[in-house]
């Protein structure tokens, strides 16, 4: 029985899984490198991007009236807030144009987009500033997004 192929034997260095003799996997230690090297690994991965300053994209934020925030979000060289107002997209829309129409900037574009939504491209001596406009969905008010973008120095 304890030869080559029997019950309870070895076939070519394996063990034969059988009910009467079951094997064990045991992993081998891991090794003090590969320790090392998996924790650097995963300490680069999660370092985390820089977003540039409020002030360095968005230096005057015309929040919206009526509103919260809802999210922010950027990369290295642009930001955007998200705000939620309880007013209706028409007159948020008319708020932005007032204001955006007026010095220190220059409403460069204004277009009314597919789904109904509006958007603003504004320019300053500084950052320019985009403004998307939109009703909520699902529910009473507006999305209003503001973005901004650093600009290069001279």
């Amino acid at each position: 029985m304890g030869g080559e192929g029997g019950k309870g034997g070895k076939e070519r260095g394996r063990a034969l899984l059988t009910p009467l003799h079951p094997t064990h996997y045991s992993p081998r230690p891991m090794r003090k490198p590969l320790l090392v090297a998996t924790v650097l690994l995963l300490g680069a991965c999660s370092e985390t991007r820089k977003e540039p300053q409020l002030g360095e994209a968005i230096p005057y934020l015309p929040v919206p009236p009526s509103a919260e925030v809802v999210s922010r979000e950027g990369g290295e060289e642009a930001i955007k807030i998200r705000f939620r107002s309880t007013q209706d997209p028409d007159k948020i829309a008319v708020y932005y144009r007032d204001l955006l129409s007026k010095p220190p900037w220059r409403l460069v574009s204004d277009t009314r987009e597919q789904d109904g939504g509006v958007a603003l491209y504004a320019e300053q001596d500084g950052p320019p500033l985009w403004v998307t406009i939109r009703k909520a969905d699902g529910a009473a008010g507006t999305f209003v997004d503001l973005a901004g973008a650093k600009t290069k120095s001279r």
